[in-house]
């Protein structure tokens, strides 16, 4: 995992996106990403989705996004529409990109994505044979 998040911290420097790690927030705030800023907040202590994937999320809302003036975006593994589900596949993406998965589901447990995006894994896993 060491591997998969600093490759994501270099796509970050690459694109000048500054990630901070906030300790002191409750267990269920979620990450959030501030295009504007190009600023990543994320919460080590959340918990729903790896901070891998999670974090590949947030800055595909920057490098990917509508980049609204002002606009702040928070992860939910919940949304399944819009953005959301945009950014979620970008992440999918990204992850698969600097490490292929062995298997769909390997890669579905290891960055605890929501069984939803079952297909999307799936149909990006067998593009990359």
């Amino acid at each position: 995992m060491e591997e998969v998040l600093g490759e994501l911290e270099k796509i970050a420097r690459q694109n000048e996106i500054t990630i901070f790690d906030v300790d002191n927030l409750e267990k269920d705030t979620p990450d959030s990403s501030m295009s504007n800023n190009k600023l990543v907040l994320m919460n080590p202590a959340y918990k729903k989705s790896s901070y891998a994937f999670r974090l590949a999320h947030e800055l595909s809302h920057i490098m990917y996004g509508n980049n609204l003036p002002d606009a702040v975006y928070q992860f939910s593994p919940y949304f399944q529409r819009g953005e959301e589900y945009e950014m979620h596949k970008h992440a999918i993406d990204m992850l698969m990109e600097i490490k292929r998965p062995t298997n769909v589901q390997t890669f579905m447990e290891v960055y605890k994505i929501p069984s939803w995006l079952s297909e999307y894994v799936e149909t990006v896993y067998s593009q990359q044979v």
